[in-house]
């Protein structure tokens, strides 16, 4: 079985264990909640005694079909009345839903007036029964009308059942086992994760850590278990917590997801999107933290169905960029979406479902945070793979890099070698002009080249030749062309300015001049302002004043192509020689052939 395959099939099986377990639940609560209650209700806006209700008239009453009352957000105060029979066993009045403010139950008996004062706004441990819904016990043989007065800022749901005592914690065991499963998934993947991010120090793993930890306490305020187990004397956390750990959990998701996707590298405007909506979560947090619940509560379901559909798109588009794991992201994101939809409609009681309201974000959840954990497992080795090749790449250039620097070293070493047993034989220096000599420029040129192509950069080489020199010496003898030779020496080297720049007695009348890191062009120029300086010399002779000019060849490499020394120095004295040629006292450049 491939990887794929085993993953899934692990996800399956969890999530078909959760739903299992929340249909059984679901039936075993339809199956044990026998007693069919006739329940009456009616709403008002202004708080009525007790008195007041039971003057009503039945016509004032309406019939609620069913046992559970749902009428979405409202200020409005509902009551509700319905009559028990008496029974041979322990019976528990139990109302499901965890997130009413304040219930206030009257039961009128034989003999007295019980009344039970419940809610979320109580401590916790005044409630009659300790669990994290609200139920009343009910001993045998008991009979009486009963009268509730329900407020909430939350959403109105009073889902009443009567079961016998059995029946009853029966269910509430089995609501623990799902409970159990769940919450132990959610503290195994904070663990999971946790550990992760002490290992590799990826920050994708801590804060997939908290965005798991603050899912956590969403649903502990959800189910009540927060206030029955975490903080049951904390009542601000209780009436505060959906939308403080939400706002919490939606933005951790937006900072997850920035961090995981790395949407800089793709689209920014969809990664500014996200900080828009950590923004908007961070402003949901503050409106939960210091505004009424039911203020709270609208803007987070306001963020919250637009910030996971915005995390689907996110998620499609990279599917559709071909980015492995984007798939498990668009699923994920895509179940809890759903669940949260789903869930919402439920609060707003458009769907008057309690299997819903209790199960819908527990199962959607559920998987959305395995999908997610196994995509950040996917993104870790993949960026563990992209580091160890670029690693690998990295290893391989250093290693060229020292092969190239290990012969380039051994060539210098041996060219080092060779200049000091040859400075032993001669001496590289021209003896009349004081320039470097031939054999000078022949080694100079060969390291220049090396070294240009070596760092890329471009040389330039010159040759120039006195005009006519020869008539010189036939003229006014070899004595006053010496001179001349050491004069224009003189000039040659003063135009040499900087020390890079090599200049060389080729031979006779002949000299070169070496330049590094200069193109084509600016060898140009120089020879041009080289030769135009000549031009306007006079050379104090043995003789008298002598005025001489020169000509230049100049050719170029700029190691875009595969040019040899011997190509440079071919072009430059055809160059050379055309100058002449053409009429002396110029400069002339030609092209290196192919």
């Amino acid at each position: 079985m491939s990887r794929w395959s085993s993953i899934v099939v692990f996800l399956v099986v969890i999530a078909a264990t959760i739903l299992w377990f929340a249909f059984s639940s679901l039936t075993m609560d339809q199956r044990r909640s026998s007693e069919i209650l006739d329940i009456k209700y009616f709403s008002t806006s202004a708080a009525l005694t007790l008195t007041d209700v039971e003057a009503r008239s039945d016509s004032e009453w309406q019939k609620l079909s069913g046992a559970r009352g749902s009428f979405g957000y409202t200020d409005e105060h509902y009551w509700l009345k319905f009559s028990i029979d008496d029974a041979d066993y322990d019976r528990v009045l139990y109302i499901a839903y965890p997130l009413l403010d304040s219930i206030h139950i009257y039961w009128r008996t034989r003999s007295e007036l019980v009344e039970y004062q419940l809610g979320d706004k109580q401590p916790y441990f005044e409630r009659p029964i300790l669990i994290s819904d609200f139920a009343i016990p009910i001993a045998e043989a008991q009979q009486g009308e009963f009268f509730i007065e329900v407020t909430t800022s939350s959403s109105m749901r009073v889902p009443v059942a009567l079961m016998s005592e059995t029946d009853f914690f029966d269910a509430k065991l089995q609501r623990r086992l799902i409970e159990g499963l769940y919450f132990g998934l959610l503290f195994c993947m904070t663990v999971y994760n946790l550990f992760g991010f002490l290992a590799s120090r990826e920050p994708e793993f801590g804060i997939y850590s908290l965005y798991t930890i603050f899912f956590g306490g969403l649903m502990l305020s959800l189910d009540g278990l927060g206030f029955r187990y975490l903080w049951p004397d904390w009542l601000y956390l209780q009436d505060k917590g959906i939308p403080i750990f939400g706002s919490l959990t939606l933005l951790m998701a937006a900072l997850f997801a920035y961090q995981l996707l790395r949407l800089k590298n793709y689209r920014r405007t969809l990664a500014r999107g996200l900080f828009i909506m950590a923004g908007l979560a961070i402003l949901s947090l503050a409106i939960g933290a210091f505004s009424s619940y039911q203020v709270g509560i609208h803007a987070l379901l306001a963020l919250a169905v637009p910030g996971c559909l915005y995390l689907l798109i996110i998620g499609v588009y990279l599917w559709k960029k071909g980015l492995v794991y984007a798939r498990m992201f668009t699923i994920a994101w895509g179940a809890l979406l759903l669940s949260v939809m789903v869930n919402s409609l439920g609060y707003l009681g458009i769907i008057d479902s309690m299997f819903i309201q209790r199960h819908a974000i527990m199962l959607g959840s559920a998987l959305e945070i395995l999908l997610l954990s196994w995509v950040l497992a996917v993104r870790y080795n993949e960026q563990r793979r992209e580091k160890l090749i670029a690693q690998q790449r990295y290893n391989e250039e250093l290693e060229t890099r020292v092969e190239e620097r290990t012969f380039e070293l051994e060539i210098t070493l041996k060219e080092l070698q060779e200049v000091n047993n040859e400075l032993e034989q001669r001496n590289l220096e021209d003896p009349l002009t004081g320039l470097n000599n031939r054999r000078y420029f022949t080694q100079q040129l060969e390291r220049e080249y090396r070294r240009s192509r070596r760092n890329q950069k471009p040389m330039c080489l010159i040759m120039v030749d006195i005009d006519r020199f020869k008539a010189v010496n036939d003229t006014y003898g070899h004595g006053v062309g010496d001179d001349i030779l050491q004069a224009i020496s003189k000039e040659l080297r003063k135009q040499a300015r900087r020390p890079t720049d090599a200049v060389c007695r080729y031979g006779g009348e002949e000299f070169a001049f070496i330049l590094a890191e200069t193109d084509l062009t600016n060898g140009v120029a120089f020879a041009e302002k080289l030769v135009a300086h000549v031009r306007q010399c006079v050379f104090s002779t043995r003789d008298g004043e002598h005025s001489i000019t020169i000509s230049a060849g100049v050719a170029a490499i700029d190691n875009t192509r595969d040019h040899s020394v011997h190509d440079l120095f071919t072009a430059a004295d055809s160059a050379l020689y055309k100058a002449k040629r053409e009429g002396r006292d110029q400069v002339v450049t030609t092209s290196i052939e192919e």
